[in-house]
């Protein structure tokens, strides 16, 4: 593994680590010592994805988990995630998963095995370039 690819690979650990934080590009860039730029282009050579769309994603992701898992508000999960409203959680949730939130854990929260990580919501998101 050359050395950008373990970078990468340290780096979304990090973020995984810290998905709960609010993930802004600039405070990314920082913590990876690099300018928003270079890290943004170093990311989407190694992964195809722009960075910010993949903070999202995880965000998204993360949230569906707790969604699934819990009797959570909706307004606790979008605020847990960083989301700046129900709203905009809402709106963006649908974007992914072509249901609103609270539809979508009525739908699926019993009919799932338990979910814990990522890898197992990769059919949630067939066109999402993370399942590639």
């Amino acid at each position: 593994m050359d050395m950008h690819a373990a970078f990468m690979q340290q780096l979304m650990l990090w973020i995984e680590d810290n998905i709960e934080q609010k993930l802004i590009l600039e405070t990314v860039a920082r913590r990876a010592g690099y300018s928003q730029w270079h890290l943004q282009r170093l990311f989407r050579s190694y992964t195809g994805v722009a960075l910010g769309t993949y903070i999202r994603e995880r965000k998204l992701t993360a949230s569906v988990i707790a969604l699934l898992n819990s009797n959570t508000p909706l307004m606790d999960i979008a605020i847990k995630y960083g989301f700046d409203s129900q709203q905009t959680y809402c709106r963006t949730f649908r974007r992914m998963c072509d249901l609103p939130p609270g539809a979508f854990r009525r739908k699926y929260q019993h009919s799932l095995p338990d979910i814990d990580g990522p890898a197992s919501l990769l059919f949630l998101h067939p066109q999402s370039r993370l399942a590639a």
